[in-house]
């Protein structure tokens, strides 16, 4: 009998007032369907400006399986690593409010968490299906081959989807420092340098349109490039 009898959901939620009903609708019936009520949807709205908040109470109060919890300012990395450590059950993964990556990845990982105590879901698997814009592509592989060549290791894609042994997300968690998405590069650094075993299997990504400005993709390029050299040269203890 599998040791890894439930899930648990991390969802940062900022200024998603257009898709947050309907996103938290659709994993909670996806998640009922796959572990029966032995699962929790985690809400972490952070610094919304809009009506986010107001959503994810309301949907709170509807739902007994899910929670809310609120930070003050706007921050992947903290939403990240706040509601990873709030998760009370078996394995926990972090997913985007658009539901840009396929759902069936939750079930995969489901499967497998038992024998790897990681599942990474990657884009760049032969059996993935990717249907982004191009410059994203290519900022995604260019992203994965500094951060394999700088830290010597061998991901097929750093900023992939991620389930983990609820147990062994906190401990890397407690960790990290990044405030943005960098926390994705943090996460496998630590996964290297403790030599935690993995599996790597195919997931979707369907992106339609490109959410930022070329420009602000360009600089966002520049700017990761320059964390991923300060960070070459940090030090982490892990106890």
């Amino acid at each position: 009998m599998s040791n890894i009898q439930s899930i648990s959901v991390v969802v940062p939620a900022y200024n998603e007032e257009k898709n947050l009903r309907n996103s938290i609708n659709i994993i909670y019936k996806y998640l009922t369907k796959l572990v029966g009520n032995y699962f929790e949807i985690l809400i972490i709205e952070n610094g919304s400006t809009d009506r986010t908040a107001d959503i994810a109470k309301e949907l709170e109060i509807e739902y007994t399986n899910i929670k809310a919890f609120f930070l003050p300012t706007p921050s992947l990395g903290e939403a990240y690593r706040y509601g990873t450590l709030q998760a009370n059950y078996d394995m926990v993964t972090v997913y985007p409010v658009d539901l840009a990556f396929s759902l069936n990845f939750i079930e995969h990982a489901y499967n497998l968490i038992d024998k790897y105590p990681i599942i990474l879901g990657v884009r760049f698997h032969q059996k993935s299906k990717v249907d982004r814009p191009l410059i994203r592509i290519m900022i995604s592989k260019i992203h994965t081959i500094l951060v394999n060549i700088l830290f010597s290791t061998h991901y097929n894609d750093v900023d992939s989807l991620k389930a983990f042994r609820t147990d062994i997300c906190k401990k890397l968690v407690k960790h990290t420092t990044a405030k943005g998405p960098f926390i994705e590069v943090e996460l496998v650094y630590l996964m290297n340098k403790i030599g935690i075993e993995f599996c790597e299997i195919p997931v979707n990504h369907i992106e339609k349109e490109i959410a930022r400005h070329p420009l602000y993709i360009v600089r966002s390029i520049l700017m990761n490039f320059i964390k991923l050299i300060k960070y070459k040269f940090q030090s982490f203890f892990i106890s």
